[in-house]
């Protein structure tokens, strides 16, 4: 602030309104749960990292900071409501002191036994009188846990499903008067975000995968982006474009995924994945053993990752998966690999290039037929 003097007429050259609105506290981390157990006599040392952990296991905490589900609230509110005293702190923490009491020589272990029964038959009494509503209101609200928005279809909600083979997918609870589904990525389990689109008013979606975790958005975003974007036709697919005509495109999938795949799909299920996230350009290099252009993936990042022949970049995936290159033929394993590198072939471009007679008498246990056959397959 300059000096000013009483009196003195001051320009004003900006003005900027602020409109903020008080925020809720940040949720309590994992260390700081601990401490607050700990300042209410809730567990002891060695059981408050273990509760929490069982928390996260029973599907009652998601996330980190931790942040509590639907059935957590689902079952806090039905205790409240009809078995308050259970889900009271001061339950918990008496029953502690009397496990203390009983160590420290203070009280004896028929007295706080009896004293434990008669609090818990009380409870649980309580509980059995209204097991139907408590019933009720556990099933209500683990399908609201589930809950993304309405069905553009029917009105109905939309739910995230698991299918019979494990993967998870948006269906309608309309079903079967309703068929509507939406994708959801193959790799983790999705978390329902609070963040909600705008345009369809659906509930954001994040994929749990560990350190692979990513947020997938809007089912239905990403579901008509894939609709609007046009596969690029890139080159001849290996398997079926000299007799069928098939042709290599990249391709823009409903589930957010991508990869470079066959336009005789799904008479040709041949593919190649490719990253989920940044802009893929097709260069003019051409690899020559495959003749298919390479692709470089665009991010944030200043230098694009040049991501080569899809072909051969998968192979090399295959490999490093794979520890050798050439287990990633079919019919390969560890062991002939190594016997096949002991003979002078160390890759795939080695194997194709080998005479499979003379081959076959440098390698114990492997025939000329089956290096014809693995030459094929590596083709």
């Amino acid at each position: 602030v300059p000096d000013v003097e009483t009196g003195e007429e001051l320009a004003v050259s900006n003005v900027h309104l602020d409109a903020k609105q008080t925020q809720p506290p940040r949720r309590y981390g994992q260390s700081r749960l601990i401490e607050t157990m700990e300042e209410m006599g809730v567990g002891t040392k060695s059981t408050r990292h273990n509760t929490i952990e069982k928390l996260y296991d029973r599907n009652y905490v998601e996330g980190d900071p931790p942040r509590p589900t639907q059935l957590a609230r689902a079952v806090v509110e039905a205790a409240e409501e009809f078995a308050d005293r259970i889900v009271s702190e001061e339950m918990t923490a008496q029953l502690e002191a009397d496990m203390r009491a009983i160590a420290a020589g203070e009280k004896g272990f028929d007295e706080v036994t009896e004293e434990s029964r008669e609090m818990l038959e009380v409870v649980f009494e309580e509980l059995r009188e209204s097991r139907e509503d408590v019933g009720d209101h556990l099933r209500k609200s683990m399908k609201a846990d589930k809950i993304i928005g309405p069905c553009p279809e029917c009105g109905e909600d939309l739910l995230v499903r698991k299918s019979r083979y494990g993967s998870y997918f948006v269906g309608c609870d309309g079903y079967p008067d309703c068929e509507y589904t939406l994708p959801l990525p193959s790799t983790g389990k999705p978390l329902i975000l609070d963040e909600v689109c705008e345009d369809h008013g659906l509930n954001e979606v994040k994929m749990l995968a560990g350190r692979k975790t990513f947020v997938h958005g809007c089912p239905l975003c990403k579901a008509e982006e894939a609709d609007e974007e046009e596969d690029r036709v890139i080159g001849a697919c290996p398997e079926c474009g000299e007799e069928e005509g098939g042709e290599l495109a990249i391709k823009q999938l409903r589930s957010g995924s991508r990869l470079v795949g066959c336009t005789r799909y799904p008479d040709c299920d041949y593919s190649l994945p490719l990253p989920r996230r940044g802009e893929i350009e097709v260069t003019d290099e051409i690899c020559e053993e495959h003749d298919l252009p390479h692709l470089e993936v665009h991010g944030d990042d200043d230098e694009p990752w040049d991501l080569g022949c899809p072909i051969c970049n998968y192979r090399e995936f295959q490999a490093r998966e794979a520890g050798s290159e050439l287990e990633t033929v079919e019919g390969i394993g560890e062991k002939t690999a190594e016997k096949l590198s002991a003979a002078g072939v160390e890759d795939v471009e080695g194997l194709k290039e080998a005479d499979p007679d003379d081959l076959a008498e440098n390698v114990d246990g492997v025939s000329a037929g089956s290096v014809r056959d693995w030459q094929a397959k590596a083709d």
